[in-house]
């Protein structure tokens, strides 16, 4: 019974995983009501995924056998589901996905902050202006977009402090909303604000360079190692 029970522990991590990606399957009903897949799909992929680690030769260890499941069926399940996706929603696909994994890694410290991710995918819903605009009326800043950033101050800790600090480099942020590449890392961010996570410079891009929001969305993904570029180019599909 002991050794039952540690070699249960043992694929914990798989167990979690997997139920994860399965309910990043069941949300998709939200983007789209075509988007609806049974368990027995999920299980499928499930099936065949145990296969594939059967068949590997020389055959794996435990942990390796744990590793290679976590990533063979991220794969397994990526390629089966893109594929009956539209164009437009692929990477939003890849990103649910991104999320789900940031969020399991940072369990232990309370997982990802829904504050933080909400306001990333719907942006700033403030529209009063606390203090007058920085940049002044009818420039590159616009009156929404200060707006947004007092209310992305105020209510995200990690961003205590930003809108003052803007205030002080608006220079700095014109020349960075003025460039062809905002997204680029040749860009070091003024202060503490060049330390913060690819996921808390998008929340600050969907503000000031909303067109840039997918090519960072894109980096995030592949930089992430447990998906990387792989997960931003959709699967071709095999008749």
């Amino acid at each position: 019974m002991q050794s039952m029970n540690l070699l249960r522990g043992g694929f914990m991590p798989v167990a979690l995983r997997v139920s994860r990606l399965f309910f990043v399957l069941i949300d998709l009903v939200n983007v789209d009501p075509m988007y609806q897949y049974s368990l027995e799909f999920f299980r499928n992929i499930y099936r065949v995924t145990i296969k594939s680690a059967d068949k590997e030769d020389p055959p794996l260890s435990k942990k390796a056998r744990k590793a290679f499941f976590i990533k063979e069926f991220l794969g397994n399940l990526y390629r089966n589901v893109s594929r009956s996706l539209f164009v437009k929603d692929k990477l939003l696909f890849s990103f649910l996905i991104c999320l789900k994994i940031m969020d399991e890694r940072l369990a232990d410290k309370g997982g990802l902050n829904i504050a933080e991710v909400r306001f990333l995918m719907t942006g700033g819903t403030s529209v009063t202006l606390d203090r007058p605009n920085p940049a002044g009326e009818g420039t590159w800043l616009s009156n929404k977009a200060w707006a947004g950033i007092l209310q992305m101050s105020r209510e995200l800790k990690i961003f205590e402090g930003f809108d003052i600090d803007m205030e002080k480099n608006v220079g700095w942020w014109e020349n960075l909303y003025n460039s062809s590449n905002p997204q680029s890392d040749e860009h070091v961010w003024p202060g503490k604000w060049n330390e913060l996570s690819i996921l808390h410079k998008t929340i600050v891009m969907r503000l000031i360079r909303p067109d840039k929001v997918v090519l960072m969305i894109q980096k995030l993904i592949s930089e992430e190692e447990e998906m990387g570029q792989y997960y931003i180019i959709p699967p071709s599909f095999d008749m």
